[in-house]
């Protein structure tokens, strides 16, 4: 019987990302490999140390990286090169000969460690553009696993994949794959019209396409939390204490802001809005506070510091604007703060305003909402540029560049009677509950498993099976 090998680039990181791995494997079994966020000296041509850990529900395996791994290719290729791309700053993109180098060896380190432990029937499931030069890797160690690559972030529209300096490596290695999922319909769409625009290829239905002898399916399955989790955070001690705290030292109307620091996370406009929303309704002085949390952990190093800095600045200059003795309109909290205490902070805000430049999904907007008291639920002002507005039905929709329309959007947020919120709350936890983690998982995996009966496919991996290296061992 096959099984399912989760490939992901941080175990160690406790993230709402991390506890849906968790919660997914927990409940279908398998194998999750990661980095296990640790930084050792390795010896040129040196393999670095594989950790196998037999669990009761699922099996990790996981590894080291060297620093500079860490430095160049995790921070430098991915967060200071590929993240501006696939958020639609290509200006704002540093990509060196360096961090492509030390990219090139994180994803060979990944390669490896799946071919030590892949059977020949497992199925491949793996997460984001960290890893996407893995697949072509995995092919080309003679494995033919039928492999899922899931795009986390948005794709870039028009040509702007090819901002990457020699973005074709990258491209041919995501048509390695059997099947790419996307977050939303306008991503899986980008994708498919730049691929048929650089490449000579054969639509064969609306989702599906033939490149290189390869067909490739693509799918949209938009991520979702693990409302048993939220159920876990809503009663740990961290939570209530947390909530009753803030409950006690901040105003009545608690305006919650956060998500990644960097130039997609649009927090001046947020800012401004404020400014415009204190200048149109000076009723809201002494009652409302946007709450910022900016823990450095939010973004992606050395960015996240300056972004902090400059973000500390802004707050300032507010406060000691329109600040008055005893209350000030903007805390911004750089401390870091527990999952679980962070729950407690969710609970206890009026609104969550969530409006990045431009997100995948922003998972941040699904479990303010899933957190809320169902009797007194607060409001989510969401971006039209992030990629749960899709289908988060009860959020109040608003342009993120338009700091205007967000401070109307707080007004009346803040106004909305009890029966009106609480429609809305049921409104948006009715998409929850169905599109949760496990329908993402199942959806994926299900469709990933249809590939299997494609006679081209099956016809081309017998031939190939027979040239593959054989004796890969799992355990």
């Amino acid at each position: 019987m096959s099984g399912l090998i989760l490939v992901s680039h941080n175990y160690s990181q406790h993230s709402t990302l991390s506890a849906l791995y968790d919660a997914i494997l927990s409940r279908r079994g398998g194998l999750w490999i990661s980095w296990n966020g640790k930084c050792e000296a390795i010896a040129p041509e040196t393999p670095r140390t594989l950790a196998f850990r037999h669990g009761t529900k699922f099996d990790t395996l996981t590894f080291p990286l060297t620093q500079e791994e860490a430095e160049a290719g995790y921070h430098g290729y991915v967060h200071q090169g590929l993240w501006p791309v696939f958020h639609q700053r290509p200006d704002l993109a540093r990509f060196t000969s360096q961090s492509r180098r030390h990219y090139q060896k994180i994803n060979e380190a990944y390669a490896r460690a799946i071919s030590e432990y892949a059977m020949p029937d497992d199925q491949l499931w793996i997460q984001d553009y960290h890893l996407i030069p893995c697949v072509k890797l995995l092919r080309e160690a003679g494995l033919l696993n039928r492999t899922a690559f899931f795009f986390h972030q948005p794709f870039p529209s028009g040509q702007g994949f090819e901002a990457i300096p020699d973005w074709q490596w990258l491209a041919e290695s995501l048509l390695c794959c059997d099947l790419i999922g996307f977050q939303t319909l306008q991503d899986r769409n980008n994708f498919l019209l730049w691929i048929e625009s650089e490449y000579r290829t054969e639509r064969l239905s609306a989702t599906s396409v033939r490149v290189h002898g390869r067909i490739i399916a693509t799918g949209v399955f938009p991520v979702g939390i693990d409302l048993e989790d939220v159920e876990y955070l809503k009663e740990s001690n961290s939570c209530r204490l947390t909530e009753q705290q803030c409950r006690d030292t901040l105003p009545e109307h608690t305006v919650l802001s956060g998500g990644h620091l960097d130039s997609s996370a649009g927090l001046p406009y947020r800012l401004s809005a404020m400014e415009v929303l204190l200048r149109a309704h000076p009723e809201h002085e002494g009652s409302i506070r946007l709450l910022q949390l900016a823990s450095p952990a939010a973004g992606h190093l050395p960015r996240a510091r300056e972004v902090t800095q400059d973000l500390e600045s802004l707050c300032g200059e507010m406060n000691g604007a329109h600040g008055l003795f005893g209350w000030y309109p903007v805390s911004c909290l750089t401390h870091t703060y527990s999952r679980e205490e962070q729950a407690g902070i969710y609970r206890a805000s009026r609104v969550a305003l969530v409006t990045p430049l431009m997100a995948g999904m922003s998972l941040m907007a699904k479990m303010y909402v899933a957190l809320q008291d169902r009797a007194n639920p607060g409001v989510l002002i969401l971006s039209q540029f992030a990629g749960a507005s899709e289908h988060m039905d009860g959020a109040i929709i608003v342009n993120p560049y338009d700091p205007d329309a967000i401070a109307d959007a707080i007004h009346t947020a803040l106004r909305l009677p009890l029966k009106e919120r609480q429609h809305r709350h049921a409104r948006l936890m009715k998409g929850i509950s169905r599109l949760d983690c496990h329908w993402w998982a199942d959806s994926m995996i299900a469709s990933l498993s249809d590939t299997e009966g494609d006679p081209f496919r099956a016809a081309t991996e017998s031939s190939l099976y027979a040239a593959a290296p054989n004796g890969r061992i799992r355990y």
